[in-house]
């Protein structure tokens, strides 16, 4: 198989605008610790596309790899239409802002190629923070309460999260506190962004990785995102992956949950929670892609996510051999 790897931030996505510091930093750890699962495996050729502002990663620049170079002012949907004989398969990872994700998966698609990638329609679907908690909530499934943000309705006194429908990350997520703080916030809105509220939950920040497979979940690991807020805005500095848990049964009934209410999810999905101090999970949101929490789990677990991946494609349910059980901190900064 000739795959595609676009990773999106290090592959070119921001060619003609400065790279975000932080997304970028995510994207090269996802990037390499899905290169550094991919060239291990037999029968596949390798082609990743890459930002010419961006530095090759010593420990995946390697000779079985073939790097596509995006450099300004490149048609990149004209480049890869011409480019298009040289892989059968891609593998995206790009954020569902602005609809970015789902616009490259539409793309590839249209180009008949496999995709290590949820379908369409689940891509839409979960790129909007309100549109799936109206889904989820319909099917019964916790979250936590999202509500339209209207910047001429008087906030209520308390905590709340206030951030961009379809960010990404913790890009456009902030803290609401006193009306100062709140002022200062809504100053800095996008005009033509959409916004949600959030009353703001205590507990633990998690997060799950798992595989999605014609409507069954398999879970793989809890990881516990560490958060802190900066300006009034959240900040993910690093996350550990595979924190030692008694809750898999209810994990694992959680997602296989999701899967039967989304069934179009396949492959790698992230899905992001509050374990009150109650105990309740309320989910967040889920992220049809691969995540930062990816860059751990081979080492905390010995499963090769992207080689389970790459069988699903080829219609095989995901078997899992867990060769180690420790927990991986993931540096983000």
């Amino acid at each position: 198989m000739r795959l595609l790897v676009f990773e999106f931030i290090t592959g070119g996505g921001f060619m003609n605008q400065p790279l975000p510091p932080s997304l970028l930093q995510e994207g090269y750890l996802m990037r390499n610790a899905l290169l550094d699962d991919l060239r291990v495996l037999n029968g596949l050729e390798l082609l990743v596309l890459q930002d010419e502002r961006v530095a090759f990663a010593s420990e995946t620049n390697h000779e079985d790899i073939s790097y596509l170079t995006i450099s300004e002012g490149m048609d990149m949907q004209q480049l890869l239409s011409e480019k298009s004989s040289t892989y059968d398969a891609v593998w995206l990872i790009a954020p569902e802002t602005e609809g970015i994700l789902a616009c490259w998966a539409q793309f590839f698609n249209k180009q008949g190629k496999q995709m290590c990638l949820s379908g369409q329609d689940a891509i839409e679907l979960c790129q909007d923070k309100l549109a799936i908690f109206y889904c989820l909530q319909k099917a019964e499934i916790a979250c936590v309460p999202s509500f339209l943000f209207d910047p001429n309705v008087v906030i209520e006194s308390g905590l709340w999260v206030l951030k961009a429908n379809n960010s990404v990350g913790c890009d456009e997520v902030y803290l609401l506190q006193e009306e100062q703080h709140r002022q200062e916030v809504i100053a800095r809105l996008i005009p033509e962004h959409r916004y949600i509220l959030q009353p703001y939950v205590s507990g633990k920040v998690l997060s799950l990785s798992c595989l999605f497979y014609q409507g069954q979940a398999f879970f793989i690991c809890c990881n516990e995102q560490q958060m802190k807020v900066e300006q009034q805005q959240f900040v993910l500095s690093a996350c550990r992956v595979n924190v030692q848990t008694e809750s898999f049964q209810q994990y694992q009934q959680l997602c296989q949950s999701i899967a039967v209410v989304i069934p179009q999810l396949f492959g790698y999905i992230g899905i992001d929670f509050i374990e009150t101090e109650a105990g309740e999970n309320l989910i967040l949101e889920i992220n049809p892609r691969l995540t930062s929490s990816y860059a751990g789990i081979n080492e905390a677990t010995g499963l090769n996510v992207a080689e389970l991946v790459l069988a699903m494609l080829d219609h095989k349910t995901p078997i899992f051999k867990k060769t180690k059980n420790q927990s991986v901190l993931v540096d983000i900064n």
